[in-house]
């Protein structure tokens, strides 16, 4: 018998991708979330699995073909960089005359969402999802348990300076990072004891930043990594995976590494969850070895650098030809 618990999925961009991973780890052992909460992309994860079956395959081969272009200056030649000096007037424009530099790309992504979701309602999902985003006029976090998961999905994954904030009739919503990076509280006030909270900052050993817009990236990320590490102590356990590169917050071209960081975070985490949830029949008494009766009940584990185990991983991952360059 296992204990019901809740998944915290956060944002990080293209690394929350590993939110994936995390998910179908924790199915292959037999553990299924009674709730999940999450933000930007952990919302695009937690409403995915909500409401598709085939919500796996779905976020791999997930459409990133629209995301804003981040320019860069130390290509080659006189045209890349022209194209490039290009790239960043436009963005300009977008940010100071209209709403950001994504703006344009608002109906591709709603498209996305749509049919990565079925453009189905939250509270029609299999598990409840919160999805939480930022009022930018009061500064309130925002949850949302029901009607639609495209106008919910987008209001929480609406980065400032890059996409337009939804506008749902009271509140003027942002990406919900900015106010609480690890929405625990929403589970907890729904009634769930046990939370499992997912982590996908990095070591801030990332290149430095190229231009302003990297510069805009960089610091949003370490608003919430400095905010992270006192939100997410708030969870009963904590899986951080490891990326073992670094992981841009729009470099969707890692997203297979990104999720099988999620999957080695699980196994990592193994004998925690077991004394956290109880054992499963994937997960017998003799398949893992249990911690000691006085092991915190939050921990953080690392995920290990060597590949996942392939049960867990879908067979396009780490096939030579498939790899993430």
């Amino acid at each position: 018998m296992t204990h019901k618990f809740g998944l915290v999925l956060a944002g990080g961009g293209a690394r929350g991708m590993a939110h994936a991973g995390v998910l179908r780890a924790l199915n292959h052992l037999g553990y299924y979330p009674s709730a999940i909460a999450g933000y930007s992309m952990g919302s695009v994860v937690g409403a995915t699995y909500a409401l598709n079956d085939n919500w796996y395959d779905d976020l791999v081969a997930m459409d990133v073909s629209g995301f804003p272009v981040v320019p860069r200056f130390d290509g080659p030649g006189i045209v890349s960089r022209l194209r490039n000096l290009y790239l960043t007037g436009h963005e300009l424009r977008d940010i100071y005359y209209g709403w950001g530099a994504g703006e344009d790309t608002v109906a591709w992504g709603r498209s996305v969402l749509a049919q990565l979701t079925g453009d189905r309602n939250l509270e029609e999902g299999r598990v409840p999802v919160h999805v939480a985003a930022t009022d930018i006029l009061t500064g309130n976090m925002v949850i949302k348990t029901s009607g639609s998961s495209v106008d919910a999905v987008y209001a929480s994954s609406a980065l400032a300076g890059i996409l337009p904030p939804f506008d749902d009739g009271t509140h003027l919503l942002v990406d919900g990072g900015y106010v609480d990076v690890s929405p625990v509280d929403a589970l907890r006030e729904a009634g769930i004891d046990r939370v499992i909270s997912v982590d996908p900052s990095q070591d801030r050993s990332s290149p430095n930043p190229r231009n302003g817009l990297d510069v805009f990236l960089r610091s949003v990320e370490l608003t919430q990594d400095a905010l992270s590490s006192l939100r997410h102590q708030k969870a009963d356990l904590v899986l951080k995976p490891h990326f073992g590169r670094p992981v841009g917050m729009l470099e969707f071209r890692h997203k297979r590494d990104c999720i099988a960081a999620g999957i080695n975070a699980v196994r990592a985490a193994q004998p925690s969850l077991v004394d956290m949830l109880g054992h499963t029949k994937t997960v017998g008494r003799g398949n893992t070895a249990a911690g000691s009766s006085d092991r915190r009940r939050r921990a953080v584990w690392h995920g290990p650098l060597h590949p996942p185990n392939p049960t867990l991983i879908h067979p396009a991952l780490y096939c030579p030809h498939e790899r993430d360059g």
